[in-house]
């Protein structure tokens, strides 16, 4: 199980560099639209898109120009649960926690609250708090049903701008009681089944807020994602889409949009997974970095869910966010040794039981010779069988004709075994 970090380094500057790309100008600024090839820009993915430089350590170029431009978008009204915010494209000039969470999350991640030409980040994060609702959750403002994802949005903004508000200590009990108590997953809400996307999320979340995780409830969560979670493929087929519709007045009258969100659940659960509060899964973790290297494309995005060639900062963001923690977070936990010399660093567990790092080296080998064997006996055995067989043949002590019919039970072995191989995968 090895993670190439010149791989993620590799892997990180190919997104930047597509984000470099695809900047575009305005007159009040400039920043990124949600199909990177397309103009004018949009708040919620220029917030997305300075994130992403942001996990990467990186300044952009044009930081400014987009500091203007989202200062430019910010609404103001003498409405508390309208000034502040950030507007999408499709929600009728109405500030929603689609875009204002992004935005808001970013400026507190950098620190801008005292840039001059920048947003307001205090009214930002009024906005949030008023637009909380009185469950403790957020739907896409004020008034609109609470979920998951959105909460989720909302909270990981305030864990940046004000960790201690009690609207943050409201968000994380709603978030809490949305847990399924049979399996402790996530869904959209407590009356969806539960996702990888939303469970990775919310276990992320309440890393980011501080939350207590040493309950059976979260180590619950994460048996649940590692058991649920395909980590050779990038997208949850369980919430590929996430789709509502958001109902509220404008001017007095009413009016309906529809929001869909798009989720890659395997990134997501790589970035959980690598905030575990025991120990991080080595296995799943290399796969899904393995996954995630394999299916980069070549212009540094990976695939879009709805198809076509279009190139989309969803099919961005989470990538960058697992390759920055694969590369950043440490998976040492409390108790952890560390056997550390010029050459070498290994991190011996604290449940390791006190045996010496020789034995468990050891052990690791043997266990990756036993899963080369568990992955391929099927095809060994077909390849011994054969040459046995020709050998039998040769001596005369088999004919033709019994030769292939020995040959059936090995090559129906195979069949099956990668049959059930590629229902796993």
């Amino acid at each position: 199980m090895i993670i190439d970090v010149s791989a993620v380094d590799q892997g990180l500057k190919a997104s930047l560099g597509l984000l470099r790309r695809t900047y575009s100008d305005t007159d009040t600024g400039g920043g990124w639209y949600h199909q990177l090839d397309m103009v004018p820009p949009g708040p919620t993915a220029t917030g997305v898109a300075l994130t992403a430089f942001h996990q990467c350590g990186e300044t952009p170029e044009h930081l400014a120009d987009a500091l203007r431009f989202l200062k430019a978008r910010q609404i103001k009204s003498d409405d508390p649960l309208l000034d502040g915010g950030w507007a999408m494209n499709t929600s009728f000039g109405l500030p929603v926690v689609e875009a204002t969470g992004w935005v808001a999350r970013y400026l507190g991640l950098a620190r801008c609250g005292l840039a001059e030409d920048g947003p307001s980040v205090p009214r930002a994060y009024q906005w949030l708090v008023n637009n909380q609702n009185g469950d403790g959750g957020w739907g896409s403002l004020r008034g609109c049903p609470s979920r998951v994802w959105l909460t989720c949005l909302a909270l990981r903004a305030l864990a940046q701008l004000s960790p201690r508000s009690p609207a943050v200590k409201r968000g994380v009990e709603w978030l809490l009681a949305q847990q399924n108590r049979s399996s402790c997953g996530w869904g959209e809400n407590a009356t969806r089944s539960p996702t990888v996307t939303h469970t990775a999320l919310a276990l992320i979340t309440l890393a980011e807020v501080g939350a207590d995780r040493t309950g059976e409830n979260i180590f619950g969560a994460y048996t649940w994602l590692e058991t649920h979670l395909d980590a050779s493929v990038i997208d949850d087929p369980h919430a590929r889409i996430e789709s509502y519709n958001v109902t509220h007045l404008v001017d007095g009258t009413p009016a309906v949009w529809h929001t869909i969100l798009l989720h890659y659940g395997m990134p997501i659960a790589l970035s959980a997974l690598l905030r575990h509060p025991g120990a991080p899964p080595a296995d799943l973790i290399c796969a899904g970095f393995n996954t995630i290297a394999r299916t980069q494309l070549e212009g540094g995005h990976w695939q879009n869910i709805q198809g076509g060639d279009s190139v989309s900062i969803w099919a961005l963001w989470p990538f960058v966010q697992a390759l920055a923690d694969v590369r950043d977070l440490s998976p040492v936990r409390s108790a952890d040794q560390i056997t550390w010399s010029k050459e070498l660093v290994v991190i011996q567990r604290q449940d390791a039981g006190g045996r010496p790092l020789t034995a468990l080296l050891r052990a690791q080998r043997w266990l990756a010779v036993t899963r080369f064997f568990a992955r391929t006996w099927a095809s060994l055995l077909l390849i011994l069988s054969t040459l046995t067989g020709l050998v039998l043949v040769g001596i005369g002590r088999f004919n033709w004709k019994d030769y292939i019919l020995g040959m059936i039970l090995p090559i129906g072995l195979l069949v099956i075994q990668e049959a059930r191989q590629r229902r796993r995968r």
